[in-house]
């Protein structure tokens, strides 16, 4: 089946879906608001999100009951989406799902290292719907092994099951293992796909794994300290600008000077601004990059699944902004501060 013919009637469902984005006026009404109840007010009077927060009370809304109900529905839409798929594509597009799977068990371990004992199902709405392990099970897990256990029998599993050797199953290599799965798992289902969407899910994600690692061995040796090899041991073992070596030199760099200069050269520099703010605004500049490099894909390859992609990244783009304008209303951060931490430029 040609690519015109496979992505004809999903297309046109992703089009309509984009149709239900916020406008720019949307945010700058958002984050006019003085509270998070009146946000959700606005949302549900004033934009497409008002039956999906039909049943959330104004008044009793908080950060936590509006990103769950906002998660609650990529769940759902992505679901849809895979009604219009097939075959291998279909497999394919249900990897998406383990991008925020692995975020929720990322937070879920997090919950459990800081001991928090009441953990709600309704926080982690991706558990289970790629790895299908029983949610329950996952939640009532007290310890990082135990959650680790508990993945048993999925794909995930095999990736943190050397973690059980007694020795290694903390906090920090488990959030490792789960993003090495990630990336193993999704280029392996896209190997099945047409060369057309091959060759762009390789740019794609090799842009992605470029700028992770490079967060990543920035952190590696800012904060956690660590050895060079260690370092290299944990990044992502693929990339779009960035070869091996080149992730070799940037681990084993003398300082942080150096691997700016390094990254300055592959075209990356914009990551660090080099001031007090650097650190707070790093994950933006990482996610606002991927917006537009993700807007110049869609328009160069109407025809491939990177539309498919790109939809539900945008969306989940903006969920992380209405609930970045949250934590603003919250904290009462003034309106242009905030506009800073948004992934879409206003």
């Amino acid at each position: 089946m040609g690519n015109v013919m496979r992505f004809a009637a999903v297309n046109t469902k992703i089009k309509f879906l984009e149709g239900k984005f916020l406008k720019d006026e949307d945010y700058l009404e958002l984050l006019k608001k003085k509270s998070i109840p009146e946000m959700v007010l606005y949302l549900k009077e004033k934009t497409s999100y008002g039956k999906l927060l039909n049943s959330v009370k104004p008044e009793e809304a908080n950060r936590r009951t509006l990103e769950n109900a906002l998660r609650r529905n990529m769940v759902k839409i992505i679901d849809k989406l895979l009604f219009y798929l097939r075959d291998e594509y279909k497999d394919f597009v249900k990897t998406l799902f383990l991008k925020y799977e692995i975020e929720d068990l990322k937070n879920l371990a997090r919950d459990i290292y800081n001991g928090r004992l009441e953990k709600n199902i309704e926080n982690y709405s991706f558990i289970g719907k790629y790895s299908k392990a029983d949610p329950e099970r996952l939640i009532k897990a007290n310890t990082v092994r135990e959650l680790i256990i508990a993945l048993e029998g999925s794909e995930i599993f095999e990736y943190l099951k050397p973690l059980l050797d007694g020795k290694r199953e903390n906090l920090f290599r488990f959030e490792m293992a789960l993003d090495t799965a990630y990336f193993t798992i999704i280029r392996r289902k896209w190997e099945k796909l047409s060369k057309e969407d091959k060759k762009i899910l390789s740019i794609w994600e090799g842009i992605v794994a470029d700028l992770y690692n490079i967060q990543w061995i920035y952190r590696g040796k800012k904060f956690y300290n660590l050895s060079p090899e260690e370092i290299l041991n944990y990044t992502i073992d693929f990339g779009y600008k960035i070869s091996y070596q080149r992730r070799k030199q940037m681990c084993y760099a003398k300082d942080l000077s150096e691997l700016f200069e390094i990254a300055e050269k592959e075209g990356y520099g914009f990551l660090f601004k080099k001031d007090l703010n650097q650190d707070i605004y790093m994950e933006r500049r990482i996610n606002r990059y991927l917006y537009f490099k993700f807007k110049n894909l869609t328009r160069a390859a109407p025809l491939t699944i990177i539309q498919i992609v790109s939809y539900i990244w945008f969306l989940d783009f903006e969920v992380r902004d209405i609930i970045s304008i949250a934590e603003s209303l919250k904290y009462e951060v003034d309106l242009e501060k905030a506009k800073k931490f948004l992934i879409r430029p206003l």
